[in-house]
Formats: C-alpha cells, structure tokens, sequence
C-alpha cells in the first residue's frame, strides 16, 4: 500500500470542525470573563475613589472635596494619582469623567458622579459619596448606580 506524506482533505475537515466546534463553545466563555475583569477594574475604582473621599474628608477636618473633586483628589497623588476608568460593559464605554451635578441628565452614561452637597436632588446620595451613572445590571444583577 503506497501512503502520501500530508494530510487528506477528510482529516482536514475533521480538524476545521473540532476547531470550530472549540471556538463556539470557548468565544462566550472569553467574553464573559473579559467583561467580568472590567466590572471588577470598575468597583475596584469605585472603592479606590471613596477611599480617596474618605482620606480627604479626614485630613480637611471634616471637610468633602467640592465642584472640583477632580484636581482636589488628585493634585498631589496625595489621595489618588488619577481617577480611574469607569466602565459598565457592555453598556457604556470607559470614563474617567466625574459628574458633580445634573444627576438626572446623566442618569446612564456610565460616568462617576460626585456629590458635592445635601440638596434634594433624587438621588437619595448625600454629600461626599461617589458612585456610578448607570441604570443597567452587572453580571452578578446589581444595578450600578446602587453599588
């Protein structure tokens, strides 16, 4: 019997399909966890930025960082060296944007917002928390914006 060297085109086809098949089942699988890691980056961020509050509030004897938490935050490297991404996948983008008023209005953009005072305003947040503009659900079902 006289046997080529190389493939068939059978054993090709076999090997195309289990390729196939491992990438179907694999792809979902990747883009789950890829999206779990960036909503871990996001709360992360979100702990790092009310640590960052909370340090602030201490050394300025009782005193929340204002309309300018950005630079007040990050002036030095003191608190934090920069505010970091916010990122509500798959829903919005990443930002790095800090929100201080017009809470409604921005009520889903995946931006952080930062109250600066106790006015009623709907938000049911108080003066010095931080946290994240968005109405949709991360993978574990929590709203974002109630994290």
């Amino acid at each position: 019997m006289h046997r080529k060297n190389g493939f068939s085109a059978i054993e090709i086809v076999i090997a195309v399909a289990v390729v196939v098949i491992l990438a179907i089942i694999a792809v979902p699988k990747f883009a789950d966890v890829l999206r779990k890691s960036e909503e871990g980056a996001t709360k992360a961020g979100l702990g790092a930025l009310r640590t960052a509050v909370a340090m602030y509030y201490g050394d300025h004897e009782g005193s929340y960082p204002g309309a300018d938490v950005v630079k007040e935050l990050t002036a030095d490297g003191k608190y934090i060296k920069e505010i970091p991404y916010a990122r509500c996948p798959p829903y919005h983008g990443k930002s790095s944007v800090v929100i201080t008023g017009n809470f409604d209005e921005n009520k889903d953009s995946g931006k952080w917002a930062y109250k600066t005072d106790d006015s009623e305003d709907g938000t049911g947040k108080v003066k010095g928390q931080i946290w994240i503009l968005c109405t949709h659900k991360d993978s574990k079902g929590n709203v974002w914006s109630e994290l």
